[in-house]
């Protein structure tokens, strides 16, 4: 009833600041009048064809490739410090993302991400494949709270979007090259252009990236953690051999050869006297292993796009993907051969979708079919020191079939309805083999392998509700209703045949305006939500090398987003956001500590979700001789978050900000630029997760203080 109070508060006050906006004039807020100058960026977040992010009534958050340029994002780790409640860590190669409280960090075979990456369309089914730099990007967006009824699988906390550029009649290319500390070095490029003016287009993209290590390991010999060495490329063709017919291939690839840091720093005493030196000194570490990880992904995919007749359109959308990682870890995190991980992934998924979308009188639909086939090989084996090497072999298979419709409705100029609905099929079949070898003889020991198969099948409907008001024009408001549903799995470690967790689901009730203010001056967007969170699945470190995934019952998140952009001068632009998150556990009794100890979780807050966080930027453009120059300052904070459910001990990092800047001069004619930039620039120390599988509770450092500069040729 709190909430429901709430909303209905929020929602008066934001009637009577449309009303304050009714009597100002705005131009029409058609995707046709999108413009660069005034902030307007074109989005495809709804499916039924591009709009404009102020006249979308989703809570998105937008980046056009010159924002990213300027801000210095490389990849979906660096959105977080302009998104409202969107953060990401990492295990290993492994991602986590969370959107408003919303993710998981049971990231292995067997389990599926709480929030999605979407590749022009195309779900990115493993976390192991998020970490890749943005290549050729003309836009990313970031949709925040469940999308269960468009995006389908698993984008219970949200998806981001990430949009290549098209191929089209002009002929342009950029090449840039950047060097920072840490030996930071990447050379990036594309060229595009026509083949045959109007019928065939064509793109590629190349990009190379090396760096050394975060993290100076004292141990001689062995190696820093945390460097990067990455190539990759991506090709596009695109046909259009007649007006209503667009048909545009994909293919991509990226190897990446690293260090990738997982939980490596130790954060508290050991009986390790070398590691036990370093703690405090984020930058520092200890261990006899040095991670490494070897990862390749490649995709290729095939949109088809007609109109078959005029306001419908057809779509088609075939992908296929295949992902492979090897990575070693040293997870005692200390100088001592006490423990290592060894970790192989292979997975390949194919996926159809058909989308027909139109407009016909006031209603503007989508109706889609969706199929989705998964095949995932784990290899992952813990040693233990002097005596035992635990090796889990399942292997997965996913079968899910989806069919969806959507609709809005203007009822008048003013008001429109939407309505859809989802049914979701999902079967998972898990095959184990387990073994635990005595390092010792080489052999199984005397209960061993234990081998077993299990199946599942976990089914939804996922409906969407809502109501858009438009009194004026500049003035958007919204309020709906969506459920999100993630499918259950299995824990790929365990070796109990009656194993397997339930799916999550979330009911979130949201309501939103989207303003522009004094003749396009200011820009203000604000979002409330309520969320019902059942079954939520929970990830607990038991003992060294034991992990446990229950559903945890149920949660409730509250919360509050705003976002404000102000330009007093044509020079001149401000901004920011700020974000409130009361994201708990209701009725959590029986979640574990490590040593299977049981506790009452009720009332603990879940996992990376600070309970306020903002940030806020500034940026001057101006000519300088015949050129142009600019100056961009951010900064994000975020109070408290937490790592396990117990909100307790060294599971936590405390409150903090980090600053970042970047400034430019574009030469005449626009074809050459230099920028220099620089992240964390207060060097501020911390972490970003934690574990509890080694000696004791291990972090995931952010990153240290970067800068560096870049040179952009275009043409």
């Amino acid at each position: 009833m709190a909430a429901i109070g709430f909303t209905l508060r929020f929602g008066a006050a934001l009637l009577l600041t449309s009303a304050a906006a009714h009597a100002q004039s705005a131009p029409d807020h058609g995707a046709d009048h999108a413009n660069s100058d005034t902030g307007d960026i074109v989005v495809t977040a709804s499916k039924t064809g591009a709009t404009l992010l102020q006249d979308t009534p989703l809570a998105v958050t937008a980046f056009t490739a010159d924002m990213l340029e300027k801000t210095g994002v490389k990849d979906i780790r660096d959105l977080a410090a302009a998104t409202p409640n969107l953060l990401v860590t990492q295990n290993a190669s492994f991602s986590q993302v969370y959107i408003r409280g919303i993710g998981s960090n049971n990231v292995f075979g067997g389990s599926d991400p709480s929030s999605t990456i979407h590749l022009d369309g195309v779900y990115l089914a493993r976390p192991a494949s998020y970490l890749s730099n943005f290549l050729d990007v003309e836009r990313i967006e970031v949709l925040r709270g469940p999308q269960g009824t468009l995006y389908g699988r698993n984008s219970v906390g949200g998806t981001i979007n990430v949009i290549s550029r098209k191929p089209g009649n002009e002929l342009e290319g950029k090449l840039q090259a950047t060097y920072g500390n840490y030996n930071f070095a990447r050379v990036e490029g594309y060229i595009s252009g026509p083949i045959v003016t109007d019928k065939l287009a064509a793109s590629f993209s190349v990009i190379g990236s090396r760096r050394d290590g975060y993290l100076k390991n004292i141990v001689p010999g062995v190696g820093d953690a945390d460097d990067e060495r990455t190539i990759g490329g991506r090709g596009q063709l695109r046909f259009t051999p007649s007006a209503p017919l667009e048909i545009i291939l994909r293919a991509d690839f990226v190897h990446s050869k690293d260090a990738l840091a997982g939980y490596i720093k130790l954060l508290q005493t050991t009986t390790d006297p070398l590691a036990n030196s370093v703690l405090g000194d984020y930058r520092k570490i200890a261990v006899n292993i040095r991670p490494s990880s070897n990862r390749r992904q490649w995709g290729t995919a095939a949109e088809i796009n007609y109109d078959v007749a005029a306001g419908m359109q057809l779509k088609s959308l075939t992908a296929y993907r295949e992902n492979r990682l090897i990575q070693v870890g040293d997870t005692d995190a200390t100088a001592l051969n006490g423990r290592r991980t060894d970790q192989f992934e292979g997975q390949h998924q194919f996926s159809q979708e058909f989308n027909l979308t139109g407009k016909t009188g006031g209603l503007t639909y989508i109706l889609g079919a969706y199929y989705f086939n998964e095949h995932i090989l784990v290899d992952s084996s813990v040693t233990t020191y002097p005596t035992v090497r635990a090796n889990f072999n399942p292997t997965i298979n996913t079968d899910a079939l989806a069919g969806f419709a959507q609709g809005s409705f203007a009822v008048t100029d003013q008001v429109t309805l939407t309505a859809g609905i989802r049914y979701t099929s999902e079967t998972k079949k898990f095959d184990q083999i387990a073994t635990n070898f005595s390092l010792v003889t080489g052999l199984p020991l005397a209960t061993y392998p234990r081998i077993y198969s299990t199946k599942n099948t976990y089914k939804a409907w996922t409906p969407k509700f809502g109501i858009e008001f438009r009194p004026a024009g500049g003035v958007l408001l919204y309020a709906s209703a969506t459920k999100g549903f993630k499918s259950g799995g299995f824990n790929f470690s365990s070796v109990n045949p009656a194993q397997g967790f339930a799916p999550e689901t979330l009911w979130s009730y949201e309501a939103g305006a989207k303003l522009d203010l004094l003749d396009r001056v200011l820009r203000l967007n604000a979002t409330i939500f309520h969320y019902d969170y059942s079954d939520l699945q929970v990830q607990s470190f038991l003992s060294p090398g034991v992990v446990d995934i229950t559903n945890a019952s149920d949660a409730k998140v509250d919360g509050a987003e705003f976002e404000a952009q102000l330009r007093p001068a044509a020079w001149l632009k401000l901004g920011g956001n700020l974000a409130y998150l009361n994201a708990r556990y209701k009725n959590y009794t029986s979640a574990l500590l490590p040593g299977n100890i049981p506790y009452d979780a009720s009332g603990n807050r879940l996992n990376l979700a600070p309970r306020w966080s903002y940030s806020v930027f500034a940026e001057a453009t101006t000519a300088i001789g015949a050129g142009s120059g600019f100056i961009r300052g951010e900064y994000n904070y975020r109070t408290r978050q937490y790592f396990t459910a117990a909100n307790s001990g060294l599971d936590t990092q405390a409150g903090y900000g980090l600053l970042n800047a970047s400034v430019g001069y574009t030469f005449p004619g626009d074809h050459f630029e230099l920028l220099a930039f620089g992240r964390n620039l207060t060097d501020r120390s911390y972490i970003t997760s934690t574990a509890s599988f080694a000696s004791g509770i291990v972090g995931r450092v952010g990153e240290p203080r970067t800068y560096g500069i870049r040179a952009v040729a275009k043409f």
